[in-house]
């Protein structure tokens, strides 16, 4: 049975042989059927010998099948189903799945890239921030000696300052008393001599004037009598009272006018209206 059916397998005629029988049966010879085809003898002659693989995709080759059964006027369906099937096309699915990897491993890598750019950064710049902001410890050391010096020399400096004030004070104290002994003693004096000098001596005396200051709080103080002397200079301490005659008009500075009480022949005199925290230039008695 299976010799058989061998033998009839055998015994059937190939694509090739078929177009060859027609033609051979058509007394057409290769060159007259291969001109209106624009095919060569060689392709005729491959075609024949079922050798497709030499002349192109099996879609050439069943094009060149139906115009050879045309000009022989053959029908073509029946050799064309004796045609193996063209080969499916393969899937790329594996080739999709590689590119897809590659992309994401390219992706992977330029997250990677970033991630430790962005890290290099905040640790270059920490670094740079602790570098620039660092302070060696002896430079620390001698910036407090030296701020401990200034401190010292300005605390040192300061008592000779007030008692070089003091001083001032106590010369303008004596200055003052000195010439109010000696305006006493040269009143008696007059008195003693004549009574017509007893009389301008009494009108002298009516002309002057007496000032007294009491510091509420510390402020310097400078005045001019009516003849151009100085009978007061120097900073007076809070709770001192002074006391000072002399020719009127006087000449007065005050450093802080609202912290002195003054009164002017037992008259208190308003200074409220000089401007604060600034000196107070101005003349006694006020000028109404």
């Amino acid at each position: 049975m299976n010799e058989e059916n061998t033998q009839t397998q055998s015994e059937q005629p190939t694509v090739g042989q078929i177009l060859k029988n027609h033609r051979e049966q058509a007394n057409v010879s290769i060159a007259t059927i291969a001109a209106p085809l624009k095919l060569s003898e060689l392709q005729i002659k491959r075609l024949e010998n079922d050798e497709f693989a030499l002349l192109g995709p099996i879609t050439f080759v069943k094009g060149y099948i139906k115009n050879y059964c045309r000009e022989l006027k053959v029908d073509s369906a029946p050799i064309l189903a004796m045609m193996p099937a063209p080969p499916e096309p393969t899937k790329p699915a594996n080739m999709q799945s590689f590119s897809r990897r590659t992309e994401k491993e390219a992706s992977d890598s330029r997250l990677m890239f970033f991630s430790y750019l962005i890290l290099a950064i905040v640790i270059g710049s920490s670094a740079l921030w602790f570098w620039q902001n660092a302070t060696p410890i002896e430079e620390q050391t001698s910036k407090i000696n030296v701020a401990n010096s200034i401190m010292s020399e300005r605390q040192a400096a300061q008592p000779s300052i007030l008692q070089q004030q003091q001083q001032a004070e106590i010369n303008d104290e004596s200055l003052l008393e000195s010439k109010d002994t000696l305006e006493t003693s040269t009143s008696s004096e007059a008195v003693t001599e004549t009574a017509p000098i007893t009389s301008n001596n009494a009108s002298q005396e009516d002309a002057s004037s007496t000032i007294v200051m009491n510091f509420n709080g510390e402020s310097w103080v400078e005045i001019y009598d009516g003849e151009g002397e100085k009978i007061a200079f120097g900073v007076k301490k809070a709770g001192y009272i002074m006391t000072i005659s002399g020719t009127p008009p006087f000449s007065v500075v005050l450093g802080k006018h609202d912290a002195v009480d003054i009164t002017l022949n037992g008259e208190p005199v308003d200074v409220s209206a000089f401007p604060k925290n600034r000196l107070a230039k101005f003349t006694l008695p006020l000028a109404e």
